[in-house]
């Protein structure tokens, strides 16, 4: 799996992805605005093969990352690529920020991924989602020792 910044030319092809994926998908211009956005965000894109496979939005700010949208493509679910790309992300691109994220109270699979990667349940957001589902918040924290962070 290669991973990469994502670009503007690659907007028609995640928006494409973000509807084949997602029944509340993020609108065409909500995903360019995202593109378009250079401060304190990071938007990249997961390719198998010269095949975009999957994509990633946050936004960063003093220490802190907020995961907005995080997709691998229905034809390449389920073959631990989602898995895959979190660890690759978490690794190269986060690992000195403390990682916020919401995700629906009835995705499990996502949840499990979740705590798997070391995140907690911190918070319920009632009705979060265009549907009325609640969101649960969840972080990962960076690994501190005693007063130490291991922040830079």
């Amino acid at each position: 799996m290669i991973i990469r910044k994502a670009a503007l030319n690659d907007l028609e092809l995640i928006y494409e992805m973000e509807k084949r994926i997602f029944n509340d998908s993020w609108t065409k211009e909500a995903i360019e605005d995202e593109l378009k956005r250079k401060r304190h965000s990071l938007n990249l894109i997961a390719e198998v093969n010269g095949i975009i496979i999957g994509y990633f939005f946050a936004h960063l700010v003093e220490g802190e990352a907020h995961i907005l949208n995080i997709a691998i493509d229905i034809p390449f679910q389920h073959q631990g690529r989602g898995n895959q790309f979190l660890d690759q992300i978490l690794e190269n691109y986060l690992q000195y920020a403390d990682v916020y994220l919401e995700v629906k109270r009835s995705n499990f699979p996502a949840i499990n991924l979740y705590l798997n990667f070391g995140f907690e349940e911190i918070d319920i957001r009632n009705e979060y989602y265009s549907d009325g589902e609640d969101a649960v918040i969840m972080v990962k924290k960076v690994k501190t020792h005693g007063l130490v962070s291991s922040k830079r």
